[in-house]
Formats: structure tokens, sequence, C-alpha cells
């Protein structure tokens, strides 16, 4: 299945979408997802967007399983020659589109962890140390600077 590369620089933290879950690698290495929770853990931040994916993970999968339970459901009425009932239709349904929402959703937070990750190794940018403002009170127009 072919995936997508997600990455900013060498010496990162990388994302690719494997066939069944997400692979991760570190440099040319790769590293399992325990280490890549140990490393989210380092920062706040991270750890937040991290723990968000998870959630989302997890309530896709119940979405996942409520939309096959509702799909055999609807199965067993059709075959035995049964009233169709609405709330098995609304139940895939509904199972299927929370489904696929809170995966992108998921797969959104993976990148912003990731990204906030990366972001620690990127140099800070420097500001000037000069700043001119404009100014304007009761005295008239004036130009400050602050250095």
């Amino acid at each position: 299945m072919p995936g997508f590369f997600f990455s900013l620089s060498a010496q990162e933290l990388n994302l690719f979408s494997g066939f069944f879950d997400y692979q991760y690698y570190q440099d040319d290495t790769r590293i399992e997802k325990s280490e890549v929770y140990f490393l989210m853990q380092q920062n706040k931040e991270t750890h937040f967007y991290w723990m968000r994916s998870r959630t989302y993970s997890a309530i896709s999968n119940v979405s996942i399983g409520v939309s096959l339970i509702s799909l055999v459901s609807l199965y067993s009425d059709l075959y035995y020659d049964t009233n169709v009932e609405s709330l098995s239709i609304v139940g895939y349904l509904l199972g299927l589109t929370s489904s696929i929402i809170f995966s992108i959703k998921e797969h959104n937070y993976k990148k912003k962890a990731i990204l906030k990750y990366n972001s620690t190794f990127d140099e800070p940018k420097t500001t000037s140390s000069v700043k001119i403002n404009g100014k304007f009170d009761g005295n008239g127009l004036g130009v400050s600077l602050t250095f």
C-alpha cells in the first residue's frame, strides 16, 4: 500500500503510513511506537497532541465496531426477510461516517505532534533588536524607537 512521507529534516522523527499502522523512523532507523510515545512525553505540547491522537484513534475504532455490528444486523434482517430496521441503517452510516472523520482527526494530530517535536531541533529565529513604533497622542504624531 503506497503511503505518504512526512518529514522536516534529517535527524528528526519521520512518519510513514503502513498497511495496518504507522511506521516511525528517527534518522534512518525504524523505532517502535513505545519509543515514539516516550519522545512525545518530553514536551508538554507534543504529549497533548499525541494523547489527543490516541483518543481519536480509540473513538474511530469504536465507530468501526458500531458500523460492523449494524451491518451484521442489517444483513440478518435482509436475510430472514424481516422488516429492515432503520436503526441498523442509521447505525451503519453514523459509525462509518464518524470512523472516517475521527481517523482523519487522528492523523492530523499525529502530524501536529511530530511537527512540534521536530520544531525543537530548529534554530531559533533572531529578531532585530530595534523596533520602530508609530505614536499618536495628545501631543501630536511621533515615532518611537525601542531597543
